[in-house]
């Protein structure tokens, strides 16, 4: 079942990993119909995700996909491409001693839909850092890893076998960095630096093809950016969710739920959002709303942010500053992990990843 006590959303650990085992399109066993979600074979062969692995020296274009790759695209979907195009791709900055890490959002259009989709993961069971939770595929910077996009592209090539290098995969942009919110009394070397890449697929086909690595993949699905920039998906999302009340969404609402909490670095709001699969929150949430945010020229209704939340710019201004004047030596934190809330009194974490 995956964490309900902890919602920092997931980044992998993990880089370089080797693929291993295939996945397979399987029905839904969560209260979904839908047979596009992809979860492990017990016994197959990963492909070599259709290529040999992204190369360093080839670097990432960004733009407008040309209009082939456009053509049955919905007047909205367009709209949203063309926002991630003109948002222009975000520099680089040094952010000292924290570390860094990229994830991939790929999105795409079913046919008969009106709107973007974006592919997701459910990380394996098996992991120490976010079991079972929701991710973009992505992880942790390599140190040789030229850029963000060759870190997301990397990762994505690693994690659900997306190719190297596919015709049907247009790079659109690169987003303002976003940091990963720790629970009081997290140690600041945790913090991560994320940056968001983001592709468009033409062929619906290429993401249906795409299998899980068993070492770090439970499961791959997908969900409408649409949906986590409204809070509610359209009616005909809605029959295929996760059963209300179930494993993956046991909350009162309907199909988007938040909490104002304290972390690590002050106020939080936590978004949890119902998909067909593992609900997406925590990390993965404010990079999705973000996106979306840009996608559609306006942010959410709903609000991004709590009372006093600071912006992601100004929290990583904070990390990067912090960590050079903490002591070298390692932390011997006996405070426990917790979530102070708004509301006064604090909340326990179950997590224990970030004790050290």
């Amino acid at each position: 079942m995956p964490n309900t006590t902890d919602d920092y959303g997931p980044i992998s650990a993990s880089a370089g990993a080797t693929p291993g085992a295939s996945g397979t399109t399987t029905p839904h066993t969560h209260g979904e119909s839908s047979t596009h979600i992809r979860q492990q074979a017990l016994a197959s062969a990963h492909p070599s995700a259709a290529g040999p692995p992204p190369d360093p020296a080839v670097e990432y274009t960004f733009g407008l996909p040309p209009a082939a790759a456009l053509a049955g695209l919905s007047a909205t979907s367009r709209r949203c491409i063309e926002n991630f195009v003109a948002h222009g791709v975000a520099a680089e900055h040094d952010v000292g001693l924290a570390r860094r890490a990229a994830v991939l959002i790929a999105v795409f259009q079913r046919p008969g839909e009106d709107g973007l989709r974006v592919l997701l993961t459910t990380r394996a069971k098996h992991l120490r850092r976010n079991p079972s939770q929701t991710a973009l595929p992505g992880g942790q910077r390599d140190a040789t890893d030229p850029s963000a996009a060759f870190n997301a592209r990397r990762e994505a090539y690693e994690e659900v076998g997306l190719p190297a290098s596919h015709a049907s995969v247009h790079m659109l942009t690169v987003l303002d960095p976003i940091l990963t919110v720790l629970p009081l009394n997290a140690p600041f070397k945790h913090h991560i630096v994320v940056t968001p890449v983001v592709a468009f697929i033409d062929d619906p086909a290429l993401v249906d093809s795409l299998t899980p690595n068993p070492d770090e993949v439970d499961c791959i699905f997908d969900h409408p950016l649409g949906a986590v920039w409204t809070g509610e998906p359209e009616d005909e999302v809605k029959t295929g969710l996760a059963t209300h009340g179930g494993e993956w969404w046991p909350h009162g609402e309907d199909y988007h739920s938040r909490e104002d909490r304290v972390g690590a670095t002050g106020p939080y709001r936590m978004h949890r959002f119902r998909t067909r699969h593992s609900p997406i929150k925590g990390f993965t949430s404010n990079v999705l709303i973000s996106a979306a945010a840009v996608a559609y020229a306006a942010e959410p209704a709903y609000g991004h942010f709590a009372a006093g939340q600071r912006r992601f710019s100004d929290a990583i201004h904070e990390v990067v500053s912090t960590l050079p004047t903490l002591s070298s030596s390692p932390p011997q934190n006996s405070k426990p992990l917790e979530w102070g809330l708004l509301a006064g009194g604090s909340q326990a974490s179950g997590e224990t990843y970030y004790r050290q």
